[in-house]
C-alpha cells in the first residue's frame, strides 16, 4: 500500500496543474463546501482485530486542487472467542482526523492524496478492552478517487492508518491470546473506504 501512496502524493504535489486544460469544468470554480458520509474497514496491525464503521466528512475547497479535509468515524470491532459459545463483545473505535487534500479534477472525476492527523479512541464492552490505554494520536495518508454527478460525489479511499500506541499493550482480558506481546509502539494498518458527498 505504501509503495502506491507516496509516489501518488509526490506526483500531485509536483504537478497539480498537469491536466488543467482537461478538468471537469474549466469555466467555473469548484464549489467551496463538501459534506458527506462513508463506510470504511480496517484491520489493526499488532492487535489482530478487524472492524468497519460509518462516519462523516467535511471539506473546504480553496480551489480545484487544495482543500481542508476533516473526518469523524466510528467503527465496531467484534472480538471472536477462541472457544465457541459465549457472545462476542463489541468494542467501539472512534477516529477524528483533520488535514490537507491535494489533487486534480479531470472531466467528471478526480484523484487526490490526503494527509490527516488526529486521534483514535477505543471503548470497552462489559469490562473487556483491547488495549491497556484507550486514546492515542493517529495519522492517515492515502489517496481518494472521485466521480462527479452534478452536486453528488462518489468516493473510493485507500490509505494507511498510523497509530502511536507507545507503551500500550494488548490486554489479557481481550478474548484469545494477544497477537503481540509487550508494547505495541507505532503501527501502520491498511484502510479502505467507500462514500458519497454533496458539494455546494
Amino acid at each position: 500500500m505504501r509503495r502506491f501512496i507516496f509516489p501518488l502524493i509526490l506526483l500531485l504535489l509536483v504537478s497539480p496543474r498537469l491536466c488543467a486544460q482537461g478538468r471537469y469544468d474549466s469555466e467555473s470554480q469548484v464549489p467551496r463546501y463538501e459534506v458527506g458520509a462513508q463506510f470504511d474497514f480496517n484491520r489493526l496491525s499488532g492487535i489482530g482485530e478487524s472492524g468497519g464503521g460509518f462516519g462523516g466528512r467535511f471539506d473546504f475547497n480553496f480551489d480545484d486542487h487544495f482543500a481542508l479535509d476533516a473526518e469523524l468515524t466510528h467503527r465496531q470491532h467484534i472480538l471472536l472467542p477462541t472457544t465457541g459459545l459465549p457472545p462476542s463483545p463489541i468494542i467501539g473505535q472512534t477516529n477524528g482526523l483533520f488535514g490537507l487534500r491535494v489533487g486534480q479534477r479531470v472531466y467528471n472525476g478526480g484523484v487526490f492524496a490526503h494527509a490527516r492527523a488526529g486521534f483514535v479512541h477505543f471503548g470497552t464492552s462489559d469490562g473487556v478492552s483491547l488495549l491497556s490505554r484507550r486514546t492515542f494520536t493517529a495519522a492517515e495518508f492515502g489517496g481518494t478517487f472521485e466521480t462527479y454527478m452534478g452536486p453528488v460525489i462518489l468516493r473510493l479511499d485507500l490509505g494507511e492508518s498510523i497509530v502511536a500506541y507507545g507503551n500500550a499493550q494488548v490486554t489479557a482480558n481481550s478474548l484469545g491470546p494477544p497477537p503481540t506481546l509487550g508494547p505495541l509502539g507505532t503501527r501502520a494498518s491498511p484502510i479502505v473506504g467507500l462514500g458519497f458527498a454533496f458539494r455546494f
